[in-house]
């Protein structure tokens, strides 16, 4: 009897971790800061309405369909640069900004201030109300019909 109730509590215990584990994968919130141009490679002349900084290895799996998810999102948003960073050869970069797992993504306006951050493998939907703001919900956001096809 005491080998089932364990077996119950480890199963109940592992369903809550899966549970608040995906709740938090790819979740965009609020971060602060600024990238500088010159660490990122964009010169004073490029201004972006929006950019976002990826950091990301070779390797990882989780970091080839967020680059997909940036394509398709960079072919609907007008004038969007997407910084992509290997975490690996960057690593002062990723020490900079707490960069703790690949992929990680920092989205910013156009003066590079970073307003949302996310790590892991946030949505579509996620990625373009970081964009656009909150109320996109599939349409445009009021202030970037102009921006987007």
């Amino acid at each position: 009897m005491i080998r089932i109730l364990i077996a119950l509590a480890l199963i109940a215990a592992v369903a809550a971790f899966t549970w608040w584990w995906r709740r938090r994968e790819g979740r965009f919130t609020e971060a602060d800061g600024r990238f500088d141009r010159a660490s990122l490679g964009i010169s004073q002349l490029d201004k972006p309405c929006a950019a976002i900084v990826e950091f990301y290895a070779d390797h990882c799996a989780p970091c080839k369909v967020v680059e997909e998810r940036l394509e398709k999102i960079a072919e609907t948003v007008c004038d969007l640069k997407i910084i992509k960073v290997d975490a690996g050869e960057r690593l002062d970069l990723a020490d900079r900004y707490n960069v703790k797992r690949i992929p990680t993504m920092f989205v910013t306006d156009d003066d590079l201030k970073i307003v949302w951050r996310a790590s892991g493998v946030p949505s579509e939907d996620a990625i373009m109300k970081a964009l656009l703001g909150p109320e996109w919900a599939g349409r445009p956001h009021p202030e970037s019909v102009d921006q987007v096809f």
